[in-house]
């Protein structure tokens, strides 16, 4: 018997695909966050000016400022969009809550949360960006999710309650 994974694929219910493609980015997502890191063990804002250029880690040129973008919503404390003031069409700039620039720890955190919606667009979850960082960082979920709660609080973000939950909820991606 020959294994054909495409048939296999095909034979699951829609819901299972749904999982099965799911679980597929989340896999995904995590292994690259893990080279990055491999890339960028100490990754600091001494360095990640090097990493947000380096093509390996990030699918865009992407630079950073400490400033309210024009989609940025209050539960936000980061948002990417496109840089127009570079001559690369498909150039980003992160914009960050400008009080980051007091806390360069949270910055970093910030940045490395944004690098899944810059690499995979608007299929990524919060839940997406929350295992990359901690990879990427060397850290912990729970603790990634603890410092994400610190950021969101420091800058005064709108707290956002997932449904049905009274447990805040660590978001930055559009919803």
């Amino acid at each position: 018997m020959i294994f054909d994974p495409v048939a296999k694929f095909r034979a699951l219910s829609p819901e299972a695909q749904i999982k099965e493609g799911e679980d597929s980015l989340l896999a995904h997502i995590l292994e690259r966050a893990s080279v990055a890191h491999v890339r960028y063990p100490n990754l600091g804002m001494d360095t990640v000016d090097t990493f947000l250029s380096d093509r390996d880690c990030l699918r865009y040129p992407t630079r950073y400022v400490y400033e309210f973008g024009a989609e940025m919503a209050p539960h936000q404390f980061a948002q990417p969009e496109p840089d127009f003031r570079s001559d690369d069409s498909q150039a980003l700039v992160i914009y960050l809550r400008p009080p980051l620039r007091e806390r360069p720890e949270y910055a970093l955190l910030a940045i490395a949360y944004m690098i899944p919606l810059i690499n995979y667009g608007e299929v990524i979850r919060d839940e997406h960006c929350l295992v990359y960082a901690a990879a990427l960082l060397g850290m912990t979920e729970d603790k990634c999710y603890e410092s994400l709660m610190g950021l969101a609080q420091y800058c005064e973000c709108e707290v956002m309650y997932p449904d049905n939950s009274d447990m805040p909820h660590v978001c930055s991606c559009p919803e």
